[in-house]
């Protein structure tokens, strides 16, 4: 077993971008329920709920393919929107997801941004209109049709046909009203990275741009002109089709080995090394870990398709840190552009070295250094021990079992894990 001790300094830290995902959405709730019991707000309209509607949507090399059902925005309706879990301010966002249009007509938006403060200050607004060829053709506007215009692309896309889009929000700083709005398009394959011609756009407008975009809209327009459009795996980012991983993992002393979970929802920073030496950080993101399913998802907006490890550091400051940096299983793992999942509860192998501790049949990660020195020792159990004396409260660095008291049974932890030498185990 390799030791190592692994400081990490402050700037480090402030030198590795953290990504995040700001909304994704897969319908995965029961066929017939209103969009507003699952987290959606209804703002506008007074008949026609939107609904979950099955089937869901399936599209090749789409991560989200093929997960829960649909939904359905059709003619004359409510509207909802879901809010990010942040706001965008600054550089472009992105949100894809499938479509398949069941009725087209003349055209109007049945999506859009809008800013987190307002349900009217509709910004790339997603519109799909039938033409004289019997086809469907998507196309953008900035903001209102009076403020910049309307504009569709080629009309290539079929009725009852399930394709691709992603809608493009750019924000720029050298006028008040610049930021722009690029649509993208596809029936087959979905490129690595971002195409150097888009299906239309990027076109502007001239009303101000707004300050942020915090929420995402469904809009049912008019009888004449909204197409019946199914949508399906939306999902928003601040980069081009990132690889999104879902990681499951159990801290050692937050682990509850009666019911099977954590004993509190904790915030876990994932780091994405090389696959070879010198095992460079290339990405990293931070989620928190559902307490019932032990699970987070995270959003890798750095990471080209390759070989990595990934590098879990438990919790999201340094200042609150006590877990063991723990690396994926021996070998790296392929990462590509559609994602995927890694579960370290499934066999103490997941763990580079096998750095794990069996808990009730789940394999959990070592914690107990809450001097962020790689190993669990008497400096550890000292400095815990003394918050323990001083009953030291709160989210601190000595609460080892994250009941926000610093007691006897974190002082316990800490000993057990020095008297045995638990240490990171890394490649390195």
């Amino acid at each position: 077993m390799k030791k190592i001790i692994l400081i990490f300094c402050f700037a480090f830290l402030t030198s590795t971008s953290f990504s995040q995902i700001y909304l994704e959405e897969n319908f995965n709730y029961p066929a017939g329920d209103s969009l507003v019991q699952h987290g959606w707000v209804y703002f506008s309209g007074n008949v026609s709920p939107i609904l979950v509607t099955a089937p869901g949507l399936t599209y090749a090399g789409y991560p989200l393919s093929g997960i829960g059902n649909a939904t359905t925005v059709a003619k004359f309706g409510n509207d909802n929107y879901k809010s990010f879990t942040s706001n965008a301010t600054s550089g472009s966002v992105y949100t894809s997801m499938m479509v398949k249009v069941d009725t087209a007509r003349t055209g109007d938006y049945f999506a859009s941004y809008l800013p987190s403060t307002s349900t009217t200050l509709y910004n790339g607004r997603l519109y799909a209109k039938l033409t004289s060829n019997g086809n469907v053709a998507f196309g953008i506007s900035k903001t209102t049709a009076g403020s910049g215009g309307i504009f569709y692309g080629d009309s290539t896309f079929v009725v009852g046909n399930t394709y691709l889009i992603v809608l493009k929000y750019t924000f720029n700083t050298i006028t008040t009203n610049d930021d722009v709005v690029t649509l993208y398009a596809f029936s087959g394959a979905i490129p690595a990275t971002e195409p150097g011609t888009p299906y239309v756009g990027p076109v502007s407008g001239t009303a101000l741009d707004l300050t942020d975009l915090g929420r995402f809209a469904l809009r049912q327009g008019s009888s004449a002109s909204s197409p019946d459009i199914q949508v399906d795996g939306i999902r928003t980012t601040s980069s081009w089709m990132p690889p999104v991983y879902t990681f499951k993992l159990a801290i050692q002393g937050l682990f509850n080995s009666g019911n099977g979970q954590l004993n509190k929802r904790d915030t876990v920073n994932i780091y994405v090394r090389n696959g070879s030496s010198p095992f460079n950080v290339i990405d990293s993101a931070k989620s928190v870990i559902d307490s019932v399913t032990l699970s987070g998802t995270y959003v890798f907006n750095n990471t080209p398709a390759g070989n990595y490890y990934f590098e879990v550091v438990y919790r999201n400051s340094p200042q609150f840190r006590n877990g063991v940096s723990t690396w994926s299983k021996n070998g790296g793992e392929n990462v590509t552009s559609a994602g995927g999942s890694y579960d370290f509860t499934t066999s103490a192998s997941q763990a580079y070295g096998s750095n794990q501790q069996l808990n009730a049949g789940v394999y959990t990660i070592y914690n107990g250094d809450v001097i962020q020195d790689g190993i669990v020792d008497l400096s550890d159990l000292i400095t815990t021990l003394n918050a323990s004396s001083s009953f030291v409260s709160g989210y601190v660095n000595t609460d080892v079992n994250g009941d926000d008291q610093v007691s006897l049974s974190d002082v316990l932890l800490v000993y057990n894990n020095a008297s045995v030498f638990i240490a990171s185990v890394t490649p390195l």
